[in-house]
């Protein structure tokens, strides 16, 4: 068999044993299951020795496709960091680039981020991916992701790209109808809009100086800061959130905060990437261009948002004057019909 050849072979078996089925692998690949599963037939073949265990579930790989694995692995890390060092000398970036992040951080400021270096870089394609999962990079493929608070995984490279101030505070219907806590044990008494994802599900405040960490209870419970942001306005209850999620709320008063003497530290915002001896050409961008832009994009999204009341409500008060000029027409005298 040609050198080449057993290259594919190999890669194809490495996908296979990442994605932990055919199917899962074929579909990062966009080619066939049976394509997938013919050039792992054909390795074993030339191999001499089964590779994979096939199992209704999932595929496991032998001890003799374990040591194969883990071989392949390096060999293709090397050969990727052989052609991106290459590729380095270029200043364009370029390749396939797949970022995975969570909600608002996700859809609002790295999604637009990634739009602006894919308008100014057409060789570089970009995926978002926008989960509350705290996802494998590694076996799944993805080469940055963000993370918020402490880190725990030592084997990812890290770099500080933000903070997030995090914001108590409910709609001022609330206050009217249950009254204000004025300190942070008035809060027990009062239905807590519960977050169901970290960094969000413990409340934390800062009390002489000290970090206070307290679980909350109320009777409407959500893993989206978005659905959650829904129901404070709507009066449901008071909420604690990154104020990325609140600033425009906040500023058109539909959301007002309190206990801010007791605003806990802000919490770092981290771009995790996989610890290899060479970082790709392509997420160094990435990274830079987000921590250079972000306050840059939050002012935009803060402006886009007082554009859109203004105009909501210029749409309003021209629909208001229209029915009471309607209202105030004389109505035309009925006919009596002889």
């Amino acid at each position: 068999m040609r050198t080449h050849g057993r290259w594919d072979l190999m890669e194809s078996f490495v996908h296979v044993v990442v994605a932990g089925s055919f199917s899962a692998a074929a579909d990062r690949l966009n080619v066939s299951k049976s394509l997938l599963s013919k050039k792992v037939s054909q390795l074993e073949r030339h191999l001499g020795t089964q590779l994979l265990v096939r199992t209704t579930r999932r595929l496991n790989p032998t001890d003799a496709g374990q040591a194969l694995f883990h071989k392949c692995e390096r060999l293709f890390n090397d050969l990727e960091e052989a052609e991106q060092s290459v590729l380095s000398l270029d200043l364009m970036p370029r390749g396939h680039l797949r970022v995975v992040c969570t909600d608002i951080l996700g859809e609002q400021y790295v999604a637009r981020a990634a739009a602006e270096i894919c308008g100014a870089h057409s060789q570089l394609k970009v995926d978002v991916h926008v989960t509350m999962r705290t996802v494998d990079l590694v076996a799944e493929g993805y080469d940055l992701a963000i993370r918020y608070g402490d880190l725990t995984d030592s084997s990812l490279k890290a770099r500080r790209v933000y903070e997030l101030p995090h914001v108590v505070c409910a709609s001022p219907e609330y206050f009217a109808h249950h009254g204000t806590p004025h300190s942070i044990d008035d809060l027990r008494s009062h239905n807590c809009l519960v977050a169901t994802f970290d960094p969000c599900a413990t409340w934390h405040f800062k009390v002489d100086g000290k970090d206070i960490a307290i679980d909350l209870q109320g009777n409407w419970r959500s893993n989206s800061g978005s659905a959650l942001v829904t129901a404070a306005v709507e009066g449901v209850g008071i909420c604690r959130l990154p104020e990325l999620y609140v600033r425009e709320f906040l500023e058109s008063g539909q959301l007002v905060e309190i206990l801010c003497e007791h605003r806990s530290d802000p919490l770092p915002v981290w771009m995790v990437y996989p610890n290899t001896r060479y970082t790709p050409a392509k997420v160094r961008l990435f990274i830079d261009y987000f921590c250079e832009n972000i306050e840059r994009l939050t002012q935009q999204r803060t402006r886009a948002a007082k554009v859109a009341r203004a105009v909501a409500s210029t749409h309003a008060t021209r629909r208001s004057g229209s029915t009471r000029r309607a209202d105030a027409r004389p109505r035309a005298r009925s006919r009596r019909v002889p």
